[in-house]
C-alpha cells in the first residue's frame, strides 16, 4: 500500500503563489496610488500656475492704464494738471493696489503726486544716486521702457514697488527731451491683497517670495507643505520674484479619488479566494486519489467531498460578488495577455461605455486591436518605455466605440510580470467631460463674468491680431470707446446691485448694434466699454456708435443722478490705417482722447479723434 505523500510540499507553493498574488496586488495599488498622487500634482500644479497668470495679467493691466497717460503725456507734449489728476484718479479708483500715482521731473524731484493725502512726505523727496532705485531708473531712462523695482521701504511707511514709466517732450527743435517719470508705487499688503481677491486664492496659502525671502504671507488655515508649489512671477523686467503656493487639505481632498483602496481590497480578495479554491480543488483530488486506498474508507470521503464542493460553491459565490463589485465601477479594470491579447478578466465598464457585449469585445482585441484601440501597439511600447524609464503610468488615448465614433480615455497602465510572464493590468477613464471642462474653462477665460462680454485680455489679443492682418490686407480699422456717465452717482445713489444689472442692460445693448460676425464687443474695465470694427471707417464706425445710443435711449434706464434723468454713454472714436506705421497702443491712446473731450464737452455724445489734436 503506498504511503500518502506529505500535504506540506503543496501548502508552501500555495503560500507562495499567495504571497506572490499579494505582492501583485500591492504593487497595483500602489501604481494606483502614485497614479492618483501624480494627477493630484498634475491639477494643483495647473491651478497654482494659473492663479499666478492672474495674478500677473491683473498687475500688468494696471500697468497698461499708466501706459496710456503715458502716450498721452508724450504725444501732446506734457499734460495740463487737472488732466493728469483726473486721468490718475480714474486708474486709482479702478485699481484699488496703488499706494500712489506720481510725476518725478526732469530733475528727479517730485512735482505731482495723487492722492496726496496720506502722502505728503513724498513731497520733499527727489532720486539721488543713494536711494536703491536709482540705477533702476536710469534704466528707464536710457531704454525708454518702463521697469518694475523691487521692494523697499516706502517714506510712507511699510514696505511697497515702483513702477518707472519714463516721460518725453519735444523741444523747440522737435528733439525728443526727457520729463521725468510717471510712477505707480504700490503698497505690498494693498497690492497682494487686492490681486488675491479672487475666488480661486482660497484654495492655497500664499507667500511672495523676493530672491527667495517672503515679503508677504497669506496663510490658509489647512495648507499642505507635501505639495507646494513655486511658480516664478514675470513683473514687466523684473524676475526677481516668486509665488509659494501651498495647496489647502480641502482642495487636495476634491482631487482625490478611492479608487486605490478599491482595487486593493479587490485583488487581494480575488488572490486569496483564488488559492482557497485552488488548495481545496488540490485537497479534493488527495481525497479523490486516496479512494483507491480501499472501499473501507469510501462513504467517509464521499461525505468529505460534498463538504468540499459546498465551500467551493461557497467560495464561487463570494468571488462572483467581488467580480459583481468592480462590475459596479465606472471606470474600466482589465488584465491582460499583452502577447496573445487574450483577456484574463474585465468589468463591465471596460466594455459595455463602448457599446459592445462583452464577447465582442474580448473578439474584437484578439483580431485586430487597433480597430478598438488606434495606435495599440504603438502604446504598448511607449508603456514600456515609460516603465523602463520610472515616467506617468498614465496615458492620454482615443478608443473606437462600436458605432466608428471615437472616445476620450484615460488609462493607467501597468506590466507586472508573474511567474516569468508578463501581464498588462490597466484602469481606464472616458475624460471626456473633464477635456471638454478644460476646454470651457479656457473659453471662459475669455469673458467677463458680470456682462457676459468678451473681457480686457481678450480685447488685447484681439486688437493685436486684427492690426497685423489689416496691415497685410491695408483696409482700416475703428476703435469705439464707450463710457457709462455719471456712473459712480449711479452707485452711490442706488447701490451696487442695481449698478450691476445696469451694466448688464448696457452690454446686452452693444452685440445687438453690431452687424458683422467679425465685430467685437469688450468690457474693458469697470463702465468702460470697447468694440473693435475690422475692415471699418470712420461712416461705418459713427453708424455703429449712433445706433448703440439710440438703442440705449429706447431703453430708457432711469439715472436719478444724471441731467437727463437716464442712463447715456459718452462715446471715443479713433480710426488707423495699421499699415501706415502707427500702433494699436497709440490707437487706444487716441480713442481714450476722444472719449475724454466727450466727457468734458458735456458727455452723451460721440467725439472723434482728429490728427489736429
Amino acid at each position: 500500500m503506498l504511503r500518502p505523500r506529505s500535504p506540506w510540499p503543496t501548502r508552501l507553493a500555495l503560500a507562495a503563489l499567495l504571497l506572490g498574488l499579494s505582492l501583485v496586488s500591492l504593487l497595483l495599488w500602489q501604481r494606483l496610488l502614485i497614479a492618483q498622487q501624480e494627477r493630484v500634482a498634475e491639477r494643483v500644479g495647473y491651478q497654482a500656475r494659473s492663479l499666478a497668470r492672474q495674478l500677473e495679467t491683473s498687475l500688468h493691466d494696471q500697468v497698461d492704464g499708466l501706459r496710456r497717460i503715458a502716450l498721452q503725456w508724450n504725444h501732446r507734449g506734457r499734460m495740463p494738471k487737472d488732466e493728469w489728476v483726473l486721468d490718475s484718479r480714474f486708474a486709482l479708483e479702478r485699481f484699488k493696489g496703488y499706494q500712489a500715482i506720481q510725476w518725478l521731473g526732469a530733475d528727479l524731484a517730485m512735482r505731482w503726486i495723487e492722492p496726496l493725502q496720506g502722502n505728503e512726505e513724498a513731497l520733499q523727496v527727489r532720486l539721488t544716486p543713494a536711494h536703491p532705485n536709482f540705477n533702476l531708473a536710469i534704466q528707464a531712462k536710457a531704454s525708454g521702457e518702463p521697469r518694475f523695482s523691487n521692494s523697499f521701504v516706502l517714506i510712507q511707511g511699510g514696505r511697497g514697488f515702483i513702477l518707472y514709466t519714463p516721460l518725453y517732450i519735444r523741444d523747440a527743435q522737435q528733439e525728443r527731451v526727457f520729463d521725468g517719470f510717471l510712477q505707480g508705487v504700490f503698497r505690498v499688503e494693498r497690492l497682494m491683497d487686492e490681486l488675491l481677491s479672487h475666488p480661486d486664492s482660497r484654495d492655497f496659502s500664499v507667500d511672495l517670495l523676493e530672491e527667495g525671502r517672503s515679503i508677504y504671507h497669506h496663510a490658509q488655515p489647512d495648507a499642505l507643505d507635501a505639495l507646494q508649489q513655486e511658480v516664478p512671477l514675470q513683473l514687466l523686467n523684473n524676475q526677481n520674484f516668486a509665488l509659494r503656493l501651498k495647496p489647502t487639505e480641502q482642495l487636495v481632498q476634491r482631487l482625490a479619488t478611492p479608487l486605490p483602496q478599491v482595487a486593493l481590497g479587490a485583488s487581494l480578495t480575488i488572490s486569496l479566494l483564488l488559492v482557497a479554491a485552488l488548495g481545496l480543488a488540490l485537497a479534493n483530488a488527495r481525497r479523490a486519489s486516496a479512494l483507491q486506498a480501499g472501499n473501507r474508507r469510501l462513504s467517509e470521503e464521499l461525505e468529505q467531498r460534498e463538504k468540499i464542493e459546498q465551500v467551493l460553491r461557497d467560495s464561487r459565490e463570494r468571488l462572483q460578488l467581488v467580480l459583481d463589485l468592480t462590475d459596479s465601477s465606472h471606470d474600466g479594470l482589465f488584465i491582460i495577455d499583452p502577447q496573445n491579447r487574450d483577456i484574463l478578466h474585465m468589468n463591465q465598464a471596460t466594455y459595455s461605455s463602448l457599446g459592445y457585449s462583452a464577447e465582442a469585445f474580448r473578439e474584437l482585441l484578439k483580431q485586430d486591436p487597433e480597430q478598438l484601440l488606434p495606435g495599440y501597439y504603438n502604446w504598448l511600447d511607449r508603456v514600456r518605455q515609460a516603465q523602463q524609464d520610472k515616467l506617468s503610468s498614465i496615458f492620454q488615448q482615443k478608443m473606437r466605440r462600436r458605432d466608428g465614433s471615437e472616445q476620450a480615455a484615460e488609462i493607467s497602465a501597468q506590466l507586472v510580470l508573474v511567474n516569468g510572464h508578463e501581464y498588462l493590468i490597466g484602469v481606464t477613464r472616458d475624460n471626456s467631460q473633464r477635456l471638454q471642462l478644460e476646454a470651457q474653462l479656457q473659453r471662459l477665460s475669455q469673458l467677463d463674468g458680470l456682462t457676459g462680454l468678451y473681457n480686457r485680455r481678450f480685447f488685447d489679443n484681439q486688437l493685436n491680431s486684427e492690426w497685423r492682418r489689416l496691415r497685410r490686407h491695408g483696409t482700416s480699422l475703428t476703435l469705439l470707446m464707450l463710457d457709462i456717465d455719471y456712473f459712480k452717482s449711479y452707485n452711490d445713489r442706488l447701490g451696487h446691485l442695481a449698478g450691476d444689472d445696469a451694466l448688464r442692460q448696457v452690454s446686452a445693448v452693444l452685440p445687438n448694434s453690431l452687424q458683422r460676425e467679425g465685430d467685437s464687443a469688450c468690457r474693458y474695465g469697470g463702465e468702460e466699454f470697447a468694440i473693435i470694427l475690422a475692415d471699418t471707417g470712420l461712416e461705418g464706425g459713427m453708424h455703429v456708435a449712433s445706433r448703440i445710443q439710440q438703442r440705449l435711449e429706447a431703453l430708457n434706464l432711469a439715472h436719478p443722478a444724471s441731467p437727463l434723468g437716464r442712463l447715456t454713454l459718452s462715446i471715443g472714436l479713433a480710426v488707423a490705417e495699421p499699415g501706415s506705421g502707427e500702433s494699436p497702443d497709440l490707437l487706444v491712446a487716441h480713442c481714450d482722447r476722444a472719449l475724454y473731450r466727450a466727457k468734458h464737452e458735456g458727455r452723451n455724445r460721440i467725439c472723434v479723434w482728429r490728427d489736429e489734436e
